[in-house]
């Protein structure tokens, strides 16, 4: 489940407010510029990162190694249009 309050850490603060900015900002402006096919690829880039984080002592090392490999040729096209 989702933490409620903020951390007193300051650098988990910051990730913290990082994330709910990029909610925001998704949610508001960029997500209705965003073209259909762009939806669907950023959709499943999306569903496989949280699937991968939910994973129970997988380490981010290995997240990120895989996330990598899954989007570069998503991001290679992307840069190309």
């Amino acid at each position: 489940m989702a933490r409620t309050a903020k951390p007193s850490d300051p650098t988990d603060r910051e990730i913290y407010d990082t994330h709910r900015r990029y909610i925001a900002v998704m949610e508001g402006a960029r997500l209705a510029e965003i073209s259909a096919e762009t939806k669907a690829h950023y959709l499943r880039i999306l569903q496989s990162l949280t699937e991968k984080l939910a994973m129970p002592g997988k380490p981010l090392s290995e997240v990120v190694g895989e996330m990598m490999a899954e989007a570069a040729p998503l991001l290679f096209q992307a840069m190309q249009r």
